[in-house]
């Protein structure tokens, strides 16, 4: 047709009866489709020298249809338009260009915008061989030449999917917040405004969202907050969280996190004085760089470089202890850190007064009822709980002379007979004296214990 190599400055303005009418045409693709697009190609043609990216979006950047109606429109010419597509080079927007043309020779004085539009938002992929999926690529071959009206830019291709990606995300979520959804925790229906989305694309609303994140830091549990989907618990952003938690247990949550990370690294130590974070060496020591303590990782005690680290007793870390509750209460520390000091010296308080030492490892027994044959839950060893020495495998004290099979005898007493057996050890006791009974008769008698007695 005559005016089909024509751009609109081509016109003067008593030409035209309106303004220019620019219409954005909305591609949704309901399944989806396909993206591809060689981003990098090597020095040869070969195909695995080159780098290639694929991903799926629902909503394409829009068309451009720009259109200005002559005065002697629909009757004899068709609008003046020019057309512009982000994802597609010139090339194919020319191949559109001239279909717009064949549409109105088809229906020639008929109103035919409406028409255009309607086969841009249904046809383009199809007429443009792109029914699998949308490929882009650096170069394109030109067979013919470029229609004016094809209006575009020669952007990288790597701005090209910037561009295909942001649109998509923006329309996803224009969509997303306009609906309604239920929530897989309340199981509540609401709009879409009251949801948090988080980047694994799960959503719950906002109240539940609230209380998930509020409970978790209240317990400290902060590396459990995850998403609440059982197969995902993917990450929750921290923007996300200062949303839902408010300042103050956010920046609880942010010290959680850091004390969390800290106790998980390997080679980290809290000094004894200051509670000052330090990093420990080759050797096991640290100074501080807050007070400039150096001291033991091991024992906490000052360093002692060139001597043998001794295994801490509970005593003297019960003294080491209360002096870190003294600079606690001086530098009016935070409230929980002082608490679990606390917790920690009733702990050791308990140990000093109620166990007993293992004398191969030092860790702290405490017998609940039996004999005095005691095995190590730490390192299986066998010894005494009456005086702590070593025994042997029938429950004899090897140390000192003990011969108290136990100090608390009431629970295995039956009746009011005081012989009795400890299955444990194979030893006969006595349960007035405490005594080991080696011949009945001399034991029980008028000189001796009562063999029979209501009390132990």
């Amino acid at each position: 047709m005559e005016l089909e190599q024509h751009s609109m400055n081509c016109f003067n303005d008593d030409e035209l009866q309106s303004f220019p009418a620019d219409i954005l045409v909305h591609c949704e693709i309901a399944d989806g489709i396909s993206v591809s697009a060689e981003l990098f190609q090597g020095v040869d043609d070969d195909r695995d020298s080159r780098l290639f990216h694929s991903f799926r979006i629902q909503h394409l950047a829009p068309i451009s249809l720009t259109c200005l109606m002559p005065l002697s429109y629909p009757s004899r010419h068709p609008p003046y338009f020019t057309l512009g597509v982000q994802w597609l080079d010139n090339a194919k927007v020319s191949s559109l260009c001239h279909m717009l043309d064949l549409i109105w020779e088809q229906q020639p004085g008929q109103e035919v915008v409406y028409e255009w539009v309607q086969w841009l938002q249904s046809s383009v992929l199809s007429h443009l061989g792109f029914d699998d999926g949308l490929a882009i690529h650096h170069s394109v071959s030109m067979t013919g030449p470029i229609d004016v009206r094809a209006v575009g830019e020669i952007v990288p291709v790597e701005s090209v999917l910037q561009r295909l990606i942001s649109y998509n995300e923006e329309q996803r979520h224009e969509s997303f917040v306009s609906g309604l959804h239920n929530c897989t925790i309340c199981l509540s229906e609401y709009a879409g405004v009251d949801f948090i989305k988080l980047p694994c694309q799960h959503y719950f609303c906002q109240r539940c969202m609230e209380t998930y994140s509020r409970m978790h830091v209240k317990e400290g549990t902060v590396l459990k907050l995850l998403c609440p989907d059982d197969k995902c618990r993917g990450d929750v952003p921290p923007h996300l969280l200062k949303r839902l938690l408010g300042d103050a247990d956010f920046e609880r949550w942010e010290r959680l996190i850091l004390q969390k990370t800290l106790d998980s690294m390997a080679d980290a130590a809290y000094c004894p004085r200051c509670e000052t974070i330090c990093l420990e060496d080759e050797e096991n020591n640290a100074q501080c760089s807050k007070c400039f303590f150096s001291f033991c990782t091991h024992c906490r005690l000052r360093c002692h470089i060139g001597e043998g680290c001794v295994s801490i007793t509970p005593e003297e870390k019960l003294l080491s202890l209360r002096e870190r509750e003294k600079v606690r209460r001086l530098s009016k520390g935070d409230i929980e850190k002082t608490i679990s000091l606390a917790k920690e010296i009733l702990s050791i308080k308990e140990v000093l007064c109620l166990c007993v030492q293992c004398p191969y490892c030092g860790t702290g027994i405490s017998r609940v009822s039996g004999c005095n044959h005691m095995v190590c839950g730490n390192c299986g060893q066998p010894f005494c709980y009456g005086c702590g020495g070593e025994s042997g495998a029938a429950g004899r004290c090897r140390v000192g002379g003990c011969v108290a099979p136990s100090r608390s005898l009431r629970q295995d007493k039956v009746g009011n007979k005081n012989h009795i057996f400890c299955w444990a050890c194979q030893v006969h006791y006595c349960a007035l004296c405490r005594k080991v009974v080696r011949k009945y008769a001399e034991h029980y008698g008028p000189r001796g214990c009562k063999q029979h007695s209501v009390n132990p």
